[in-house]
């Protein structure tokens, strides 16, 4: 992964990543499938102890002027990835921020069911 903010959120370096964000990166820089370090960390599976953690990172890329409102190649907003991964506490902060919308009801008509919109998320290559 070239980006280094991207590759931190990745692997979990939150630490790596607090300092990326507060250096300066780019935190609407996107990967070749149109995701952005704020869907990638509302994606990443956080373990109970690991949330607090998580949504610090959410809270700096958004006060860093993130895209809240950036849709990936296949329409998906950060709540959709924060849907994906379950968690309760991200999707809460983001529909606090504003965000409802998650997937584009094009795409939804183009894919055709939800299931597809969901198993996406397993295909995408970052």
């Amino acid at each position: 992964m070239e980006n280094k903010l991207l590759w931190a959120l990745e692997s979990g370096k939150f630490k790596l990543a607090t300092i990326l964000i507060q250096g300066g990166h780019d935190v609407n820089f996107c990967t070749n499938t149109g995701s952005s370090p704020l869907m990638l960390a509302c994606k990443l599976v956080a373990r109970d102890q690991d949330v607090y953690e998580k949504l610090q990172i959410i809270s700096k890329i958004l006060a860093h002027k993130a895209n809240i409102n950036a849709r990936d190649n296949k329409g998906r907003t950060a709540l959709a990835y924060a849907m994906h991964a379950r968690c309760k506490a991200t999707i809460q902060m983001l529909k606090n921020q504003g965000l409802v919308i998650t997937i584009d009801a094009k795409m939804k008509m183009i894919k055709g069911n939800d299931k597809k919109v969901w198993n996406s998320f397993d295909l995408d290559e970052e």
